[in-house]
């Protein structure tokens, strides 16, 4: 394990690079103990390989049972860089990638990445596009917004809407969603269905965005929000920003960070960034498979960003759909497929408990990015509070 921790010294890194090698050295450090009884299996020779190595030997190969409490926020920090440098990486080779390696890499993503889920809602978000937000139904304007609903039913939504990116966590925006939609329709409009979306179009619809957020009385516009539109609108265009994505999306890029209002630089340092790289500019295929993935390839430039192998199993279709099916009893209680008897439950649900606390204003970003993690840890039995506590004090 020590020479494997001590192999990138021998590898040509970037000063980017560097500073992140020094940095999970450091957390590594802490828990060396816990790693040494880690049998090493494979040996890379290039960062990126190095960095998802690293992360399965401390994700999957530490026995946690005897990890000291003191060691579970140096392992926590340790994950977040990895994950943070395995998608810096990702994002930086992206600018000489052409299609075919694009595609391929899709491909090879497709299972942990849940990228034919992905493809179900873009394909819904499709037969909806040419209705106004006005004219959809609360459900098909939360599924083109991003925010999960229990009456998102697994039959008709096959997808977790929730995909690329979240807004539950706007108030503002879904007082707009739902009393005026057609403020927010307004502006889409300046965006173009078909062919070019020129600088000019994106600065009418901002301009028009940020005028329907000045009718609030609280609430302001948000680049992240709006970035959920756009990519739902033109998912050939648009790449859906997050408080979770936007760091190591700058390091990758090479940019300063952007900020919830950084409108201007969203379109200058990223959108026209990602139009000149190889794969955007490639020629339009032939293939229906293929084809699927080139009219959604800016929208699905998410699979650069690094998820481990649960992520898939998280999906909030998934818990709808696999949720045990009950039934009234005659005694009054429930019965479950399984015949057991339940009593009626009247406390809120792991996800309702979670998702009131994240209703809160003025949470830290951060809270928002580990909503799965939170309600996976209440329907171990904790307490939604206690969970939120605890995420703070490794976190915050």
């Amino acid at each position: 394990m020590i020479k494997f921790i001590t192999s990138p010294q021998d590898m040509r890194l970037s000063d980017v690079e560097t500073v992140q090698y020094d940095q999970i050295v450091d957390y590594v450090t802490e828990i060396s103990l816990n790693l040494m009884a880690v049998k090493v299996t494979n040996r890379p020779e290039d960062f990126l390989g190095w960095c998802n190595e690293l992360y399965n030997y401390a994700r999957y190969g530490i026995n946690m049972e005897l990890l000291d409490a003191k060691h579970v926020k140096p392992l926590q920090k340790l994950l977040q860089l990895l994950e943070k440098s395995i998608t810096c990486r990702q994002v930086k080779t992206s600018r000489i990638t052409p299609w075919p390696f694009l595609k391929n890499f899709f491909l090879d993503q497709a299972e942990r990445q849940a990228l034919a889920e992905r493809l179900r809602l873009l394909n819904y978000i499709s037969s909806l596009r040419i209705s106004t937000l006005a004219d959809m139904s609360e459900l098909e304007r939360l599924a083109f917004a991003g925010k999960h609903l229990s009456a998102h039913e697994p039959a008709k939504f096959d997808f977790d809407v929730e995909l690329f990116g979240s807004t539950r966590g706007s108030k503002g925006f879904h007082e707009l969603l739902q009393h005026t939609p057609s403020l927010l329709d307004d502006a889409l409009s300046a965006i173009p269905l078909e062919g070019e979306v020129t600088e000019a179009d994106y600065k009418e619809f901002v301009k028009r965005y940020t005028a329907a957020f000045a009718t609030l009385d609280k609430g302001k516009a948000s680049l992240f929000v709006a970035t959920r539109l756009l990519a739902m609108r033109r998912p050939d265009v648009f790449l859906v920003l997050t408080a979770a994505k936007v760091d190591a999306l700058c390091q990758g890029f090479g940019l300063v960070k952007l900020t919830t209002t950084d409108f201007s630089r969203y379109w200058i340092d990223v959108i026209e960034a990602i139009h000149r790289q190889p794969w955007f500019k490639s020629a339009q295929p032939e293939d229906t498979t293929e084809l699927e993935l080139w009219n959604n390839r800016v929208v699905l430039f998410d699979l650069f960003f690094f998820v481990d192998k649960d992520f898939a199993g998280k999906s909030n279709y998934l818990k709808l759909k696999n949720k045990p099916l009950v039934t009234r009893s005659s005694a009054g209680g429930r019965t479950s497929a399984t015949g057991v008897v339940r009593k009626k439950r009247t406390k809120e649900s792991a996800t309702e408990a979670v998702d009131r606390l994240l209703a809160e204003p003025d949470l830290p970003s951060y809270l928002q990015g580990k909503r799965d993690s939170m309600i996976t840890e209440v329907e171990k039995g904790k307490s939604a509070t206690e969970v939120m506590l605890l995420i703070r004090a490794i976190f915050g």
